[in-house]
């Protein structure tokens, strides 16, 4: 049994730009990072954060 995919959910303060990385697929000298700007995100949650039925990081990009 398989509970899915953990992700980790970043903000950029340089561009705003919303963005979710993949535990499983992390390349640990890019993890964090942002897509658009390379600079390291803030760091907003992640997928235990969201309660059972909630999924208030819908608008995070995937990375």
């Amino acid at each position: 049994m398989t509970w899915g995919t953990y992700y980790f959910f970043y903000e950029c303060p340089n561009c705003g730009k919303k963005y979710r990385y993949e535990l499983e697929g992390a390349d640990d000298s890019t993890f964090g990072l942002c897509p658009d700007c390379q600079v390291m995100g803030t760091f907003v949650g992640e997928t235990k954060d969201n309660k059972q039925g909630e999924d208030k990081f819908a608008d995070y990009e995937f990375v």
